[in-house]
């Protein structure tokens, strides 16, 4: 005979919670997800009844669906969206945002009311992230505090300095367009110019040579490596959702090829600090600063009012310094050299008269022409400036809004964390602001300079790039030396018209530039 079986009054109790517990969580969890689909279901119509015209977003990619095609066709989806608006509403993935297409109201963003937008949208997670501590990425306080160290470093005695590498490793470069004469083939002009741009890089930041022109070189792929697929992809990740980045603990950049300039920056360092060695290149300056202002503390995290932190100007965030001025002066710099190549192969008159140029400074000064001399090259100077109007090496540029901002013509408010996003390709080629845009004309740059935001290239305002007259001189050191010595043709080899390529995060050739080389 089975007994009958009777629970203790607090084990039935316990029964009778539980099942309200399980009721009371399903309530939550059903409520939760309504609030969510209400949420996303409503995000379409941020903008509407802001009074400005807006996109109608996508699910989770928002108005940039056409990234998968590439920046460039992303930027000219939206430059074009709404072609009579200054500005108009439209969703970063899953944020808010504006779209700018009007160089005035850039100006307020970027220059008049920087203190609204501090951040570039570029920043990373520090304790995840090996590089993420970089210059580029930093922003408030602390982006402020250390801009403020590094910048005496590109002063023009400074710049003329580290550009001494130039005579380094042009009488390397010109046996490559030698040879390639002896033997009669053309040559890979991005590749070529690669090689000039990263060893002259690598003295100017680490006061070493590099080994580029190796057929087993170490530093030749780096450049590339940084510009990868994958990088590309990783922006993309971390533009869709920080949090998403830094839960998944992401790299911004190739982990490998970062530790390989780390183990080149400490072991650099070691050497000259044990021989008591002083350098004239960028890692001599993150020295003198780490030496000035290193903290010697108990390594504890301290951070300023507004959230950012405070650098300790230690080895780790000195050599992200150096790492992010490397990554930056290779493969921007020999992309907008090729496209500066490019036309001037296609644009034989103007090479010529960049020659007779060069060759009066040659014959006045019985010497190649220095940063001495850049008033005396006022034509090179503007040929300059027009393939980096034609050219940019980023097409996009983007500031988040960090405090509340209220664009007062449109009677239109911006709230913390909401992004603005504007174009440079698409700017400095709008015929409204440069005629004839698609023409490679220097002449346009001989004249007044373009007002303050038609060309953004290299920026606008406190976080113009530090890199700007580093970059400009070292092209134009490059193209007067060659030019004496050199003619470049268009190859048969050569895909003409060259098109920039549609995936790439930097704006390169899809195709190779062949160029043939004669002397002059």
């Amino acid at each position: 005979m089975r007994l009958p079986l009777e629970y203790p009054s607090f084990f039935i109790r316990s029964q009778e919670d539980n099942r309200f517990l399980k009721m009371l969580v399903s309530i939550i969890l059903a409520l939760g997800l309504a609030v969510l689909l209400i949420w996303l279901l409503s995000r379409p119509f941020y903008w509407a009844g802001k009074g400005i015209k807006y996109l109608t977003p996508k699910p989770i990619v928002g108005n940039f669906g056409q990234i998968s095609k590439g920046l460039m066709a992303l930027n000219e989806s939206l430059y074009n969206a709404f072609p009579e608006e200054k500005l108009y509403g439209l969703h970063v993935y899953l944020t808010p945002g504006i779209f700018i297409r009007d160089p005035d109201l850039m100006v307020d963003v970027c220059i008049k009311d920087y203190d609204h937008f501090t951040d570039n949208g570029l920043g990373s997670n520090q304790e995840t992230d090996l590089t993420g501590g970089n210059l580029l990425f930093l922003h408030g306080q602390q982006w402020k505090e250390v801009r403020g160290k590094v910048s005496p470093f590109f002063t023009p005695m400074k710049i003329k300095a580290m550009l001494s590498s130039v005579d380094v490793t042009l009488p390397k470069a010109v046996k490559v367009l030698d040879e390639a004469i002896r033997i009669g083939e053309p040559c890979n002009q991005p590749e070529f110019l690669n090689q000039i741009v990263n060893d002259v890089i690598t003295q100017a930041v680490f006061g070493i040579e590099s080994d580029v022109y190796e057929e087993d070189s170490k530093f030749k792929p780096l450049a590339s490596i940084f510009f990868s697929p994958k990088t590309n992809l990783m922006f993309t990740v971390k533009n869709f959702s920080r949090t998403v980045f830094k839960l998944l603990k992401l790299q911004s950049f190739d982990k490998d090829a970062a530790l390989f300039l780390e183990g080149i920056v400490r072991d650099l360092m070691d050497y000259r600090n044990k021989n008591n060695i002083q350098g004239h290149d960028f890692v001599q300056g993150m020295m003198d600063i780490m030496e000035k202002h290193g903290n010697k503390g108990n390594g504890t995290v301290e951070y300023f009012p507004d959230g950012t932190r405070k650098p300790k100007y230690d080895f780790d965030e000195m050599f992200l310094h150096a790492f992010i001025i490397f990554l930056g002066g290779v493969e921007s710099t020999a992309t907008t050299m090729t496209w500066l190549f490019y036309e001037l192969a296609k644009n034989q008159e103007v090479q010529d008269r960049c020659r007779e140029e060069v060759m009066e400074v040659v014959e006045s000064k019985g010497r190649h022409p220095t940063l001495d001399d850049v008033n005396e090259l006022p034509y090179i100077t503007a040929v300059i400036k027009e393939a980096v109007r034609m050219y940019p090496a980023f097409v996009l540029m983007s500031r988040v809004c960090t405090k509340t901002y209220t664009f007062k013509e449109h009677n239109l408010t911006l709230y913390p964390g909401q992004v603005v996003v504007f174009p440079s390709t698409s700017v400095q080629r709008d015929p409204k602001y440069f005629p004839d845009p698609n023409t490679f004309i220097p002449d346009r740059f001989m004249g007044e300079e373009p007002r303050t935001g038609l060309i953004s290239t290299f920026g606008l305002g406190p976080k113009l790039c530090l890199g700007k007259s580093f970059a400009n001189y070292e092209m134009l050191l490059v193209v007067t030396r060659l030019l004496q010595k050199y003619r470049f043709k268009i190859s048969q080899k050569t895909q003409v018209p060259l098109i920039p390529h549609p995936t790439r995060p930097i704006n390169c050739p899809s195709t190779t530039l062949w160029l043939d080389v004669s002397h002059v």
